[in-house]
């Protein structure tokens, strides 16, 4: 297509990413996949602690083999610097002053003590953007308490509201908490770039991965302090509807959302039994829910998930599959969207990869660099753009300062 922008629309912008695990290098990665130069610094000779979490490439567990590591890190540039080393603060604080951005999610007193907060770094330059990434932000009586995606997600509310009333709450899967995290700080970070552009100073971003969950409840907290009362869990209808229930191949999740009548669902699934009258009508499908719900179990389970979704959409209904890991992987809709991008790294292979959600018409979005293997680019950064001789480099090296 003319005028597509092969290279990204944030080209020119330079983002140092200290973070660790997930929540920082997402966000990372967003901005990196929209253009900008993302350095990944990482420990010498350790890395991020995401090249130590499985799942493993072939179940190899290697550091450039970490399935995680190597989703959020493409489109980024790898060092190794010790920051704690005087010769490696000295190289940071080189770097920081030709940096826009500074991407972290240390502990707040953990960033105090390196002297990584932002008090610190603005004081090396002054227009830097940097964004903390944190459970639970950078102020409050929390704010130094470890957590996990589960614990956030739990404190945030958000898990109060997943599931049946009828049972426990239910937790979320795959560190959901952190890239949500991760998507809110490249955002937020943006928009800190933006008002540079006017200001010609940073700021600091303050991400909290709790109250990114939160802000998403934009019915709970507003019922209660409306109503004083607390919004629980969905109801247990016991009809099947809006329910994931068994096909023969898997899950689905039937609706009965729209104008089309009760027969029209009745004859999708095929069984004689579900065209009673009692039926036809939402009170009677409550009234009866128990038989309904066996019934539609009965007649659900002579289909395929595919197939009944096909057929429920050329009926006018509203019918889901739950997708596993295969299904997204071959589905033709992603496929002819071209969601997945083949990435080929050096040492976990060809593989393809999500790609972004949003997409820009203008923008070509490519993946320029699979993630960098432990200090790949020390050479092209430090050399190329620091000026420091190969010499000065196999000093740093034997130093441990990268």
């Amino acid at each position: 297509m003319a005028g597509l922008v092969q290279m990204g629309i944030l080209q020119g912008l330079r983002v140092l990413d200290i973070g660790e695990h997930v929540s920082g290098p997402f966000c990372t990665r967003v901005l990196a996949d929209y253009g900008a130069d993302v350095i990944k610094v990482e420990l010498p000779n350790i890395g991020d602690s995401a090249r130590r979490t499985g799942p493993f490439a072939g179940d190899d567990v290697h550091l450039e083999k970490s399935i995680p590591f190597l989703f959020l890190n493409t489109n980024k540039r790898g060092i190794t610097l010790d920051v704690n080393m005087s010769s490696g603060r000295r190289i940071f604080e080189e770097l920081l002053a030709q940096t826009d951005i500074l991407v972290e999610n240390f502990p707040p007193s953990q960033a105090e003590s390196l002297d990584l907060d932002y008090r610190v770094l603005t004081k090396i330059n002054p227009s830097l953007v940097v964004t903390s990434i944190t459970p639970f932000g950078q102020t409050g009586p929390y704010r130094d308490m470890a957590s996990t995606d589960l614990i956030t997600t739990a404190l945030s509310g958000l898990m109060y509201h997943s599931g049946d009333s009828d049972q426990e709450p239910l937790r979320n899967a795959l560190e959901q908490s952190l890239y949500v995290a991760g998507i809110n700080g490249a955002v937020a970070t943006l928009a800190a770039i933006f008002q540079r552009i006017t200001t010609g100073r940073g700021q600091h971003v303050d991400v909290s991965v709790a109250e990114c969950l939160s802000s998403h409840l934009v019915q709970p907290v507003p019922y209660y302090d409306y109503m004083s009362a607390i919004k629980g869990r969905r109801p247990v209808r016991g009809s099947g509807f809006e329910e994931l229930m068994p096909a023969r191949d898997g899950y689905v999740v039937p609706s009965v959302q729209g104008s089309q009548p009760w027969s029209t669902v009745a004859n999708l699934i095929g069984l004689e039994k579900l065209q009673d009258e009692k039926f036809a009508t939402g009170g009677g499908r409550i009234e009866h829910g128990e038989e309904l719900k066996h019934l539609m179990t009965q007649g659900l389970s002579q289909w395929d998930r595919k197939p009944l979704f096909e057929a429920s959409g050329q009926s006018r209904l509203v019918f889901g599959m739950a997708q596993d890991a295969s299904d997204l992987f071959h589905c033709p809709h992603l496929r002819e969207r071209g969601f997945y991008v083949e990435v080929e790294h050096p040492v976990a292979g060809t593989a393809d990869y999500p790609g972004l959600g949003p997409r820009l018409s203008n923008m070509d979005y490519v993946v320029s660099r699979p993630a960098p293997i432990l200090g790949q680019h020390n050479h092209e950064v430090f050399c190329g753009e620091l000026k420091y001789s190969k010499e000065d480099l196999a000093v740093l090296r034997q130093l441990g300062a990268i």
